[in-house]
């Protein structure tokens, strides 16, 4: 018996015995219908007769849609597609609403495609409610509708039921054909159809894939401006991780053409040539206003509050250093981390009278709908965030934040220009952040001639990273016949934990000697001089004693600046020494101006800056400079801004664009003897090297 008709019986005899009478389907009708089922089971024909005998005496039942479902599956069975297909047609027309509508649906356009109609089958599949099927149900409509619009010669439409295969792929490989089918439809196309393409498809993820095409296309013909307008409107969409990652890549080939990189920017001179004496802008008895438009409450309020104590200490509001009696004012407004409260702020500040311009917000969303915000607004818009691309096309819009890309050229110039290192590994969480920055580091060592020779990821928030280290240093190559050799040096290796200095000595070194059975070498294959960890100073400092303990020794650890925090070393210990990062601030660094910003904040607000307090420090003094030079309208104030587009800030180098976005070459930082040092002031060598071995 079906599961479906034993759930039938149950309620039927539950119903009798409760002696229910009337509602929606009454115990008779259930009656009737489980045993229409039971026949259909046993003896299809009589169980068709009884099915169809159900239809037509309860036709307004709340089962008539399951049964004619049923007749029209059974009607197939038995080589009868007329008839199932006058059943669909019946169930749709009298219970368009009901709870098999959407599977008579895809049967119908499954039988209507096979009888040579496929501009019907496609009318009606489209109609179907996909959160109304079942997983498996669902995968297969998407795949109809994308082979309905094939045959009907629509890409956009196909690509859209290919991206939603992709993205719901079920067991087996299905996912990757659809993955291999989108990229052949893409490779496919005309250049000249990929703009109406990607236009027709909209906000959907997959858009985002064709309008990449379409910037690599443009690349590739040495067209910056289409390349750029497309990779704009790839921001703009859902990315999935490996659209992200071509997103970054193409990002770094666009800059690198360009000479639009934090190094072309910088890299001839020091980042504290230039330097004014004093970062603070001289604000008593300025007359502006400020807003300030930033994450004050919320899961991110901690970075809010000390991007706002920068903007008050540029304006010289809570300034122990230097109280101001009469200077600009700060309108400040509470996003919460949400779009919509940031726009409307946005919006609110725009039409306070003498206000010139807005410092924030921080997280992506929030500041695509604030420059969207201030664009139609106009008013001038100095953005935290860290995505690339959001000011261009916003007049007034500059985004000031710390790119992640460039931190990556910066690490990649310094080992490979600064320090001469070649050979590099990659080791990344698998999330977005992690493979992004994987692929723009990836990018940047080959565009200096380096090579990666080693990748691995890890989950999100693993504190065991033996596997993937192991993996990269060539535990995953050996043959079976290898582990009992390796089974043999692990013992000899502990034991010489127990015996005195001398002997233990002349065990480790007969330990490591062992050899593979046709006299190769064993792993670790340490065959690179550094590794890239784009992750969190906790996960970094997990990772280096893991490194240490599979003798992974003597290579440079580069990381994002993320790891400019003291837990650092807390964490990594003597196992980060050599370490190197980005950072907008630390209390290492020497420079008059830097240090001076970090006095008077610590005397201000009795903690030591942060590196987003200095960001903002900074954005914020782009603005009271201009108001200093005799700027006394939001127009004035831009062109103030951008007759000077090379700036010296606390937080570093900043080179201002035609388009609004901002350059940022970031300090330096490294870890020696223990302690954080600058390494553009100080220099620093790489760690000392043993010979690599052969892989």
């Amino acid at each position: 018996m079906s599961r479906r008709l034993a759930c039938l019986v149950l309620a039927s005899a539950l119903a009798a015995c409760a002696g229910i009478a009337g509602g929606p389907s009454p115990a008779e009708e259930q009656r009737a219908y489980a045993e229409a089922l039971r026949l259909a089971n046993t003896d299809p024909e009589r169980g068709a007769a009884a099915l169809a005998a159900f239809v037509r005496e309860h036709p307004r039942s709340a089962l008539a849609d399951d049964a004619a479902l049923e007749l029209a599956e059974l009607g197939l069975r038995l080589g009868k597609p007329e008839a199932a297909g006058r059943q669909l047609d019946w169930l749709l027309r009298e219970h368009p609403n009901g709870d098999q509508s959407d599977r008579a649906r895809l049967l119908l356009a499954k039988l209507l495609r096979e009888r040579g109609e496929p501009s019907r089958a496609r009318s009606t599949a489209l109609r179907i409610r996909f959160v109304r099927l079942p997983p498996p149900e669902r995968r297969e409509a998407q795949r109809l509708l994308a082979d309905l619009a094939a045959e009907a010669n629509d890409p956009a439409d196909r690509l859209r039921w290919l991206g939603e295969l992709a993205a719901d792929p079920g067991p087996g490989a299905t996912g990757e054909k659809a993955e291999a089918e989108i990229g052949d439809v893409i490779a496919g196309l005309e250049p000249e159809r990929l703009d109406g393409v990607a236009e027709a498809l909209g906000r959907r993820a997959i858009g985002a894939r064709v309008r990449l095409a379409q910037a690599s296309l443009s690349l590739a013909a040495g067209d910056r401006k289409n390349a750029e307008r497309a990779l704009e409107r790839a921001r703009s969409l859902p990315l999935a991780p490996r659209d992200a990652d071509a997103l970054v890549r193409l990002e770094s080939q666009l800059a690198a053409r360009s000479g639009d990189s934090a190094l072309a920017l910088v890299s001839r001179e020091s980042p504290f040539a230039g330097a004014p004496a004093t970062p603070f802008v001289e604000t008593d008895g300025l007359d502006a206003t400020l807003g300030v438009v930033l994450p004050l409450s919320g899961p991110v309020s901690e970075y809010g509050r000390d991007a706002l104590q920068g903007v008050l200490l540029a304006a010289g509001l809570f300034d122990a250093g230097a109280p101001r009696r009469h200077g600009p004012r700060v309108s400040i407004r509470d996003t919460r981390g949400e779009p919509e409260r940031a726009a409307a702020a946005v919006r609110e500040l725009a039409a306070e009278p003498g206000l010139l311009a807005i410092v924030g917000p921080l997280l992506p969303e929030e500041s695509e709908a604030a420059a969207a915000a201030a664009d139609a607004s106009g008013v001038p818009l100095l953005a935290l965030a860290r995505r690339e691309g959001l000011a261009r096309g916003k007049r007034g819009v500059l985004r000031v934040g710390t790119s992640p890309r460039l931190e990556a050229e910066l690490l990649a110039e310094h080992a490979i220009h600064g320090v001469g290192l070649r050979r590099f590994a990659i080791l990344y969480p698998d999330d977005a952040f992690g493979r992004a920055l994987r692929a723009a580091f990836w990018e940047a060592v080959e565009a200096r001639g380096g090579e990666v020779v080693a990748v691995a990821h890890y989950a999100v928030g693993a504190t065991d990273f033996a596997a993937p280290i192991r993996s990269m240093i060539g535990y995953d190559m050996l043959p079976p016949a290898a582990l009992g050799v390796l089974a043999e040096r692990e013992r000899m290796l502990k034991r010489a934990k127990r015996l005195p200095a001398k002997e233990a000595a002349a065990l480790r070194e007969k330990a490591r000697a062992l050899t593979l059975p046709g006299g190769q070498p064993l792993p670790p294959y340490v065959d690179f001089e550094a590794i890239f960890i784009p992750d969190t100073h906790q996960a970094a400092g997990l990772i280096a004693p893991h490194l240490a303990f599979h003798e992974v020794r003597g290579v440079q650890l580069l990381g994002p600046s993320a790891w400019n925090h003291p837990g650092l070393l807390e964490l990594g210990g003597r196992h980060v020494e050599g370490a190197v990062f980005p950072g907008a601030y630390s209390a290492a660094i020497a420079a008059p101006n830097v240090v001076a910003f970090g006095e008077r904040f610590t005397a201000s607000f009795a903690r030591p800056p942060s590196s987003l307090a200095a960001e903002a420090f900074d954005a914020a003094n782009l603005a009271l400079a201009a108001v200093a030079e005799g700027a006394d309208d939001r127009e004035e104030l831009l062109d103030e801004i951008f007759a000077e587009p090379r700036r010296v800030g606390v937080s570093g180098v900043l080179q201002i664009e035609p388009d609004g976005e901002v350059a940022r070459r970031p300090h330096l930082l490294g870890v020696a003897g223990g302690r954080f040092v600058c390494i553009d002031e100080v220099g620093a060598a790489a760690p000392s090297r043993r010979p690599a071995s052969g892989r």
